[in-house]
């Protein structure tokens, strides 16, 4: 969407100097049992848009200083894309600035695991025909540099931690919107079918599975009556992956982002979080995107498939 890829290439300390200063906001699910034992933590980061400008390489370094400073610290960190601005019709040589800088500060900067998922903005092709045409002799053309950079063993996979089933999707197919392609679809059948009895499964991709936001994000900019829901903020097939949950009745929580609200909606057993930006309007200023400011999520997973969640609006003053 033209709205999602224009952004300022500066932003002013002066404005970002009156931040909001770090904010907790609890969300707890009020289905949680008094007995269920936590299984694990995760912070959930979305939406990170890292780009070479001030603003955003001391933003996301504090994010994650935070994350790692924590007394009750993560195991794991989520990473739903979006994690370099706009690599779509870029230049080589800005995509290897671009994750130069996500690797310099995830290196200094974090110790807990990452797993992630590809974002619209990570996929790269050039920016004219003459230079796409030469640019897709490059092995690393279109998903695979960011597969590499984020360390993916495939652009869709599993994994268990302390009997949790994740499962990473991705969300950029389809030639109006967002969906899943057939390969990903059955595979994702069999993923759901294979899991254990009373194994519960978090699920998360770019673009919102199911989601109000979406609603929201449209209708703040345009008429209801001239909006073609979903557009490009949440999956086209939301109706067929719905029904897959259904029937295999195993998954318990979907984590997403793309919109940079923030919302739950709770399904047929089913859990979605679309948890907001890290980088709140794309580092422009003002640095909240409506009524929603930077900000990463911490979400507490229980054993009988339960969980929790808190946002956390963190500390970006200079």
């Amino acid at each position: 969407m033209s709205t999602r890829r224009s952004f300022l290439e500066k932003a002013t300390i002066a404005t970002l100097a009156a931040g909001l200063l770090p904010k907790l906001v609890a969300a707890d699910s009020p289905a949680i049992s008094t007995t269920a034992k936590r299984s694990l933590r995760i912070a959930h980061i979305t939406d990170v848009h890292i780009i070479d400008q001030i603003n955003a390489e001391t933003c996301f370094a504090r994010a994650l200083k935070e994350i790692n400073a924590l007394t009750d610290k993560p195991d794991l960190i989520i990473n739903t894309g979006d994690t370099v601005m706009d690599e779509n019709k870029q230049t080589r040589e800005t995509v290897e600035m671009r994750w130069h800088v996500w690797n310099k500060i995830v290196s200094a900067e974090n110790k807990i695991p990452i797993k992630s998922a590809i974002g619209n903005h990570d996929v790269w092709y050039g920016p004219d025909e003459k230079l796409d045409a030469e640019y897709k002799k490059d092995k690393r053309y279109g998903k695979q540099w960011a597969i590499e950079m984020l360390n993916l063993p495939n652009r869709y996979y599993s994994f268990e931690k302390n009997d949790w089933k994740f499962i990473a999707l991705d969300s950029i197919n389809g030639k109006v919107g967002y969906s899943l392609d057939e390969e990903q679809f059955e595979w994702l059948d069999r993923e759901l079918g294979n899991a254990h009895e009373g194994q519960p499964i978090l699920v998360f991709n770019h673009v919102p599975l199911l989601s109000a936001c979406a609603t929201m994000y449209l209708i703040e900019r345009e008429e209801a009556s001239t909006t073609k829901y979903p557009i490009g903020d949440q999956h086209t097939d939301t109706k067929r992956v719905k029904a897959l949950f259904h029937k295999h009745k195993k998954v318990k929580l979907c984590l997403s982002g793309h919109v940079h609200y923030i919302d739950a909606v709770e399904y047929l057993g089913v859990k979605y979080l679309c948890n907001g930006a890290v980088s709140g309007n794309w580092w422009r200023n003002p640095l909240a995107l409506d009524e929603f400011p930077p900000v990463y999520t911490i979400i507490d997973l229980y054993e009988d498939g339960t969980s929790k969640h808190q946002h956390v609006h963190y500390n970006i003053n200079f």
